[in-house]
């Protein structure tokens, strides 16, 4: 199954990778084009995870307050958390997407990288069958190798004329296409010629240039994680989730460029180059650390104006009550002293007692 995800995607990724070696005429550089290339078409993706990124930002404290609240109700706290998702339109299968895509591009990679006859010299599926049939009775192992083509292309470099009954051109184009870069040859193992040990032998394995490409890809991985962290502000068992993720990233890095060939790890390294190159780009355009924090401070500004605003509209109110109830007494007094006024005069014109106003006179 895996074999056959791996050719299916090997396919259209093999004319992509044909089409860089014809353009430079070299395995090592074919291969850091076609990482750029792959890259570049997926800008959108990565953009695209970047603004998901941001988004998951500012409402990361808005999610944390609902799994508070409803902390004794998972069921309530779940149902709460989907709304808020849906209020602001936020997916969480958005960001994985450009990073599940680059599985797809991984697994065609490594079919590329170990069927070169096939992919990249265009020899036939017969041929290379014929090819199967002579060097298994040469010999050469090829059943339980990952690469059984690149096993193969070394023994015809190797001893060509064994192989003379696949014609001239056939040998011609596996002699002429050179795999070597820099001086690493780009279809070794690095786990076959690196030996681990304390006697001589296996010291002198380490010194084996080999090994710069899996410490490469170890530490631009690491790199990665560190430009990754210092853009992405976490809290609490996040920050220890990070933590642990940025150092398993590079030892994942580290072992799996050991067991595939050099060339898939030329690969990693130059992809996680470009991806710092990326990020610090898209950093400076859309930096979710600095938008997150500006949202947050314009949110609070916001709930600050709000209750400002609510604090004026109740002293407004008390104060047009007062106003209010100052004009009813003043009218009530108003009343009063009229029919104050009006007793008094009838006391002094009819010789009656003056009696005081009371507020039941005034009803």
């Amino acid at each position: 199954m895996f074999k056959l995800i791996m050719q299916v995607f090997g396919l259209p990724l093999g004319y992509l990778m044909w089409a860089m070696y014809q353009v430079v005429h070299s395995y090592g550089w074919a291969i850091i084009l076609f990482t750029i290339v792959t890259k570049l078409l997926l800008i959108p993706l990565a953009v695209k995870q970047q603004k998901s990124t941001i988004k998951m930002q500012i409402i990361q404290p808005k999610m944390q307050e609902i799994q508070q609240k409803y902390k004794n109700d998972p069921q309530k706290a779940n149902e709460e958390l989907q709304e808020l998702y849906q209020r602001e339109n936020y997916s969480m299968t958005a960001g994985c997407l450009p990073m599940l895509i680059q599985f797809p591009i991984i697994f065609g990679l490594l079919d590329v990288i170990y069927r070169p006859l096939t992919h990249l010299l265009h020899i036939s599926g017969d041929t290379v069958a014929q090819l199967t049939e002579l060097a298994t009775s040469l010999g050469v192992k090829t059943a339980n190798s990952y690469a059984p083509e690149i096993v193969m292309m070394n023994a015809v470099k190797e001893n060509p004329t064994a192989y003379a009954a696949l014609g001239t051109d056939i040998l011609t184009k596996i002699q002429g296409m050179d795999m070597n870069f820099l001086g690493l040859d780009l279809s070794v193992f690095p786990n076959e010629v690196i030996q681990f040990g304390l006697n001589a032998e296996a010291m002198k394995t380490l010194l084996n240039p080999i090994i710069l490409i899996p410490l490469l890809s170890c530490g631009t991985a690491l790199l990665m994680s560190l430009v990754t962290m210092r853009n992405t502000p976490s809290a609490g068992s996040a920050n220890a989730s990070m933590g642990a993720m940025m150092l398993m990233m590079p030892l994942m890095s580290l072992w799996f460029t050991f067991m595939v060939p050099a060339g898939v790890g030329l690969y990693w390294t130059i992809s996680n180059v470009v991806a710092v190159i990326q990020s610090l780009i898209m950093n400076h355009f859309w930096n979710p650390k600095e938008i997150a924090e500006k949202m947050r401070a314009e949110d609070e500004a916001r709930k600050e104006r709000e209750r400002q605003e609510k604090i004026e509209a109740k002293k407004r109110a008390k104060e047009e009550g007062k106003v209010e109830e100052q004009a009813a007494l003043s009218k009530k007094e108003q009343d009063r002293r009229r029919l104050a006024e009006a007793r008094k005069r009838n006391a002094e014109k009819y010789g009656d007692v003056y009696v005081e106003v009371t507020d039941d006179d005034l009803k």
